[in-house]
């Protein structure tokens, strides 16, 4: 049982990983349906106390600041919810 625990969290981290590298090569719309898929299904997984290595707000921020500026309310919801769930700390512009 703890094995599958183990593989688990190794899964969700190669997600994280993906889906941060992944936004440096999408546009908006794209980073929109990545994150949305993102949270879903990082979100249902308990990470049973061994925590993601989270990326820098410095990192991440600038990845996101298009969805952000844009006056689109799923998209501002959808990035603060991964902001707040799987970042070291908050964007200024939150």
């Amino acid at each position: 049982m703890a094995y599958t625990r183990l593989s688990l969290a190794d899964g969700l981290q190669a997600v994280y990983d993906e889906v941060i590298r992944s936004l440096k090569s999408l546009e908006s719309e794209g980073k929109y349906r990545l994150l949305e898929s993102a949270v879903d299904l990082m979100g249902r997984h308990p990470r049973d106390g061994r925590p993601l290595k989270l990326r820098r707000s410095i990192e991440i921020c600038p990845l996101l600041s298009n969805l952000l500026e844009k006056n689109i309310e799923n998209y501002q919801k959808i990035v603060r919810q991964f902001l707040v769930e799987f970042m070291d700390c908050k964007c200024k512009t939150l």
